[in-house]
């Protein structure tokens, strides 16, 4: 049943980007495709999880100043327990602590546009920052600290077009990852292209592919190239990752046993 459902959203999404895309100004192309992946989200995940856009704020922000957890993000799905600072109607900064997931909307992916979300993906994900030398003793050395009480957070990007052929989509991850000198776990956790296919880190994601990643102990990422049942991963992969985060007794993915996910290749 929810295999359906979503395979149904999804062609309604693909026809609406369709209609997007004969935009001319870019803001006109992408600004829609937002809104249909936010309006998705909205019917669709539980009602404790909140959906905004603009950036994410920590407590070593300063204004007009860069900082690691300082983005601009399509798309933020934070926690009802925490508040938003409103900068308009539809822009907001959002406190790090309260940040579930991050989702990034590609009108068309590429290569440079994946790096240009993973370095986000990093920045948000890095629990380490630089402590400031107190005022009066300069000498003293600056050094990291790590916050083990940051939330672990969830980041994705959804395209509506590419390219490339998927395989060569999902190459990019493992390049990626040396090219930006990080570890995997700091990159986007799943990609998502609709109507073509679907990458995901495999740590990220453990109930999907668990006996093909015991066969393969050293693969981190897998691939799926498939016409539908993407957006049904997408939901999947951020319900389980809301009710890990909360602790909920619940398996999201026993709701798909019986779909068939063929053909998983792993990288």
């Amino acid at each position: 049943m929810l295999a359906d459902h979503f395979n149904a959203i999804e062609d309604v999404l693909l026809a609406q980007g369709k209609v997007a895309a004969k935009a001319g100004h870019p803001n006109l192309i992408g600004g829609p495709k937002e809104w249909f992946v936010r309006d998705f989200l909205n019917d669709h995940l539980p009602s404790s999880v909140r959906i905004g856009q603009g950036e994410i704020i920590d407590s070593h922000s300063r204004s007009n100043l860069s900082s690691l957890t300082k983005n601009q993000i399509d798309i933020v799905l934070y926690s009802q327990n925490f508040p938003k600072i409103a900068y308009s109607k539809y822009d907001s900064a959002f406190l790090r602590e309260s940040i579930i997931s991050t989702v990034e909307i590609k009108s068309k992916i590429s290569k440079q546009k994946l790096k240009e979300s993973c370095q986000a993906s990093i920045n948000l994900k890095n629990n380490e920052f630089i402590q400031e030398p107190h005022p009066q003793r300069f000498s003293e050395p600056v050094g990291k600290i790590v916050d083990l009480g940051l939330s672990t957070i969830s980041s994705y990007v959804v395209a509506f077009d590419v390219g490339y052929r998927f395989p060569t989509v999902a190459s990019w991850l493992p390049k990626l990852n040396s090219e930006l000198k990080t570890s995997p776990e700091n990159l986007i956790d799943m990609i998502i292209i609709l109507g073509k296919g679907t990458v995901w880190r495999l740590k990220s994601f453990p109930q999907l592919g668990q006996k093909l990643q015991r066969q393969h102990p050293n693969a981190i990422w897998a691939y799926i190239e498939q016409k539908d049942k993407n957006l049904l991963l997408l939901f999947l992969h951020m319900l389980s990752h809301i009710t890990s985060t909360s602790h909920m007794q619940f398996d999201p993915l026993a709701y798909a046993q019986n779909v068939p996910f063929r053909n998983v290749v792993l990288l």
